[in-house]
């Protein structure tokens, strides 16, 4: 265990530990542990001299241990794949939710959400634990009425994406509600990320990626009322350093409810600085009044966004396309058989492909099922099928839940066969698990499982990957807080119990 990785949780233990004189406040405190021990493995590209591979019946070329290898007209050396060394990742993350008032001010609140994270395996990687202490949100809630003011790290959920801030937003709802503004503005966090785009951790288009930290600001409007609600939204966003705008888009979205049970929604997005007219979309929905059935249809265009920095819009990225239908119904207590399919296909790249035709869309399709009829028992099964350009695949999985009191224990298995075009190496995989979960006290959580993957891939050559392996997962979730709350009679030293987490 790296010793950094231990500090910062020792601090987040601290924090837990200062909570405990708040109890003349209000707080809520839900901290959680994961870990997760998991094995993985890639290949390793390798070479030999083209004099040295040798033909085989049928076409193409092997090593003389038996590897394909691909050997250009002409070439010197043929190319070819190994299995490359098998790896361990141990990643262990805890998150810190805590929020506290009563400070004397009504209406104020502050609220903290960290992540610490690091990979427990010497020399091992695990993705998205850098830089092992992340700053999630933290910030000043100030509510008053139809006001609300925040200040800090905070995020902004729209129709335009996710968007984290160091900086604030405000909200003001008028009219008992019936009509909502926002605001919002500051120096903005990478997309996806926690971490501003200049973060070093940020680093395989460093080339391209703004000098300076992008300003981030944009509002909306927005209405509520009985039967049609809708919202109209704005983002701009201006890179300081090179003194130019990176982003300004807009977007409207509307839901009516006509009665009977049935919703109309859909919304659209358009960037102004392209000029062209972004994800799209629109869905009926039909909730039998009485719950006999949940029937969806609709439509969808994705077309990719990226900001005029990015290399990736000089591909012309172009829009994804899907129509889908989804039904439940529920036939009697305790059970629901559900349906879900779509079709999809991508747009025309114009592109020029002589040599060959190439699939641009495909299908997928779902069923199953739940029956929780049988008093402490809930059964689950479902089946999937899919096809699109370059593979398809087709499986089915089942669990079976048994819960009493605090205790509940899962037990699930699962084939997925995944045929591959244009290459070798067709893969059916077996998974099989069992999972506990536990509640030993009020307010704290425990879990742990065990997964088993046993994988056949069929290839002519000798590249058979062994992907066969077992990763296990500890977790838990302590939650406490005051003011009325049910872990408020909790001995103080439970309430500093060690890292634990809640994982359901």
């Amino acid at each position: 265990m790296r010793r950094s990785v231990v500090r910062a949780a020792a601090a987040v233990g601290g924090l837990l530990v200062l909570a405990a004189p708040l109890h003349a406040q209000g707080y809520h405190v839900r901290w959680n542990t994961w870990f997760q021990s998991v094995a993985y493995r890639g290949v390793q590209q390798d070479s030999i001299l083209a004099a040295s591979a040798v033909a085989v019946p049928g076409g193409g070329f092997e090593t003389p241990d038996g590897f394909a290898v691909s050997c250009p007209a002409g070439a010197t050396y043929c190319g070819f794949f190994r299995p490359g060394a098998e790896q361990r990742g141990m990643p262990v993350v805890s998150t810190i939710d805590a929020s506290v008032w009563g400070l004397g001010i009504e209406g104020l609140k502050f609220h903290v959400k960290g992540r610490v994270g690091g990979d427990l395996e010497d020399g091992g990687f695990w993705p998205g634990v850098e830089p092992e202490v992340q700053l999630i949100e933290g910030y000043a809630e100030y509510v008053k009425r139809d006001v609300t003011v925040q200040a800090g790290r905070t995020t902004v959920f729209s129709r335009l994406g996710y968007l984290g801030l160091d900086g604030g937003q405000v909200s003001v709802r008028p009219l008992r509600g019936k009509l909502r503004l926002r605001a919002y503005g500051g120096w903005a966090l990478a997309e996806g990320a926690v971490l501003p785009i200049t973060s070093p951790e940020l680093n395989p288009l460093g080339e391209f990626r703004p000098t300076q930290r992008e300003l981030a600001f944009g509002g909306s409007v927005g209405w509520n009322l009985a039967a049609f609600e809708g919202r109209v939204l704005y983002r701009r966003d201006f890179d300081p350093g090179a003194d130019l705008v990176s982003g300004e888009r807009g977007a409207a979205e509307a839901a009516i409810r006509p009665g009977a049970g049935f919703t109309v929604a859909g919304g659209v997005e358009y960037d102004f600085l392209t000029g062209n007219w972004g994800t799209h979309d629109v869905m009926v929905r039909y909730r039998h009044p009485g719950g006999l059935a949940d029937v969806t249809v609709g439509e969808r265009r994705y077309r990719p966004y990226f900001p005029v920095w990015s290399i990736w819009g000089v591909f012309s990225p172009v829009g994804y396309n899907r129509e889908y239908a989804a039904a439940a119904v529920y036939p009697m207590a305790g059970l629901v058989l559900r349906t879900e399919g779509y079709l999809f296909n991508y747009e025309d790249t114009e592109a020029q492909t002589p040599l060959g035709v190439f699939e641009d869309g495909g299908w997928n399709w779902s069923a199953g099922g739940t029956y929780s009829g049988v008093q402490n028992f809930v059964f689950d099964a479902n089946y999937r099928a899919q096809f699109g350009p370059g593979a398809s695949s087709q499986g089915f999985d089942g669990r079976v839940t048994y819960r009493r009191d605090l205790f509940a224990v899962t037990a699930r298995g699962g084939r997925l066969e995944r045929p591959l075009e244009y290459r070798f190496s067709d893969a059916e995989v077996w998974s099989y698990g069992l999972r506990v979960d536990v509640e030993p006290m009020p307010g704290i959580y425990l879990n742990a499982e065990a997964i088993r993957y046993d994988e056949t891939r069929e290839r002519p050559d000798a590249a058979q990957l062994d992907w066969d392996q077992t990763r296990f997962s500890v977790g838990a979730t302590l939650v406490f807080g005051s003011s009325g709350s049910r872990w408020r009679g909790l001995h103080p030293a439970i309430l500093r119990l060690p890292e634990t987490r809640r994982s359901r």
